[in-house]
């Protein structure tokens, strides 16, 4: 090969060199600028701030406790990741999920955190699916079953359900058209006792909170005590208290049905 090709041979590999390094260079600041969606939240669905056109997606937020989170489940599921499998499934839309629960949350943490961070506002805003698990953290405290005493959950709960309907209504007033499904609270403590007295409390919790979300056209009460009352140590985690895989999956499963 002549001298003269040579060098030829080199321009053209230096050109395509270069050209390659500012089109990376270029992605990489488009990248950093314009982040594509990743992980579990689309951030492309489309608002009248963006103009951007609606995907063919189902977005979750997910507020609230440790049952939120999904502790107790080995799967690492919760009920949160067992509805947007149901969803994705009976619809064929993806579903994308931000979690924003916290293990143990009371309905004063949540009330809080809604009022003042404006990053779990502003997720609110975007979503069509809002599923929240409070209340449980106020009534009874889950450290042992020694500390169960249905007396003192009666005189926390009033307060509870004031600031519960404080939650539901900044939810409702951020974002009026997406759906709340709020999960009802189970008797965890059945083999105890003092069960009946627990019923008790449950069963006030759940008819105060189903009678606020009444008066909210997209809101939703879901039961779950009587997934828990026959064989409830079955789907119980070994803490006692928070379900386990086969319990949030009848959970997920349950929160999916009522809303197709």
């Amino acid at each position: 090969m002549s001298s003269q090709a040579s060098w030829r041979l080199f321009a053209v590999f230096s050109l395509a060199s270069t050209l390659a390094l500012a089109v990376g260079l270029y992605l990489g600041i488009t990248d950093i600028l314009s982040p594509s969606a990743t992980g579990e939240w689309k951030t492309d669905k489309g608002t009248e701030e963006t103009g951007k056109p609606k995907v063919n997606a189902v977005q979750i937020v997910a507020l609230g406790d440790s049952l939120t989170r999904g502790t107790g489940d080995g799967a690492g599921l919760g009920y949160v990741g067992n509805l947007r499998a149901r969803l994705s499934e009976a619809t064929g839309q993806q579903a994308y999920v931000l979690n924003h629960g916290v293990n143990g949350y009371k309905t004063a943490d949540l009330l809080r955190d809604l009022q003042q961070k404006e990053d779990i506002r502003r997720t609110l805003r975007q979503a069509d699916i809002v599923t929240l698990s409070i209340g449980g953290n106020d009534l009874f405290n889950a450290g042992g079953a020694e500390e169960v005493n249905p007396e003192i959950s009666q005189k926390r709960l009033p307060g509870a359900v004031e600031r519960y309907k404080e939650i539901v209504k900044i939810i409702d007033s951020l974002n009026p058209k997406a759906k709340i499904l709020y999960m009802g609270l189970y008797n965890a403590f059945a083999d105890l006792s003092n069960a009946q007295e627990s019923y008790k409390v449950v069963e006030r919790w759940n008819s105060e909170t189903s009678a606020v979300l009444y008066r909210y056209p997209h809101a939703i009460f879901v039961p779950t005590d009587d997934l828990f009352r026959v064989d409830g140590k079955k789907y119980l985690s070994s803490d006692h208290f928070h379900p386990n895989q086969a319990g949030y999956r009848r959970i997920g499963e349950r929160m999916a049905e009522v809303i197709r």
